[in-house]
């Protein structure tokens, strides 16, 4: 399976009535997909905070993880230091569509982080992607990123804007 099928394989997805599920939320490479917020610890350990996404829809941006992680995987295209960067970046894009949207769906979630997905692939095609060789604190790159410079997720418009050049429609029905 070459990793650019697979993404436009998972973008059909998107203008399905419904989307797959995972049995349960996600987690790995410092990045947790859950529906309840995190119980707030006061114990400082070795290992950084985990970057969290937040949602009703976690089953499905969990399937969309796992699918992704396979897909990327699939051509080793990651090492130990650039799967948190990889991981961070959908989550990063979860979050800010999350953040921007009044009334999030899991197909319009799940979109913004397919798109990010796509940027991410046309980087390391292009041999631009960057990554931390240390990831303290569960910093990445693009926590540092302009909005202006943003290839992937920016906004719903221009995600769906993205898709229909891909000639996908994604599905806009309640959840």
């Amino acid at each position: 399976m070459k990793t650019i099928d697979e993404l436009h394989r998972l973008e059909t997805e998107l203008s399905k009535a419904t989307l797959p599920r995972e049995k349960e939320a996600w987690g790995g490479a410092d990045v947790v997909i859950s529906r309840r917020h995190p119980s707030k610890t006061t114990k400082k350990g070795f290992y950084p905070e985990f970057r969290y996404v937040v949602t009703d829809y976690a089953h499905e941006l969990s399937w969309l993880f796992v699918a992704l992680r396979d897909a990327f995987y699939a051509e080793n295209r990651f090492d130990g230091c650039s799967k948190i960067e990889f991981f961070g970046r959908l989550a990063n894009a979860a979050n800010r569509y999350l953040r921007r949207s009044p009334n999030p769906t899991a197909h319009f979630l799940c979109a913004a982080v397919l798109h990010e997905a796509f940027a991410i692939y046309d980087e390391i095609e292009e041999k631009t992607f960057k990554c931390l060789p240390v990831a303290l604190g569960n910093e990445i790159v693009d926590d540092y990123i302009d909005e202006a410079l943003r290839t992937g997720y920016v906004g719903t418009e221009k995600t769906i804007a993205f898709f229909k050049e891909h000639g996908v429609e994604v599905n806009d029905d309640e959840d």
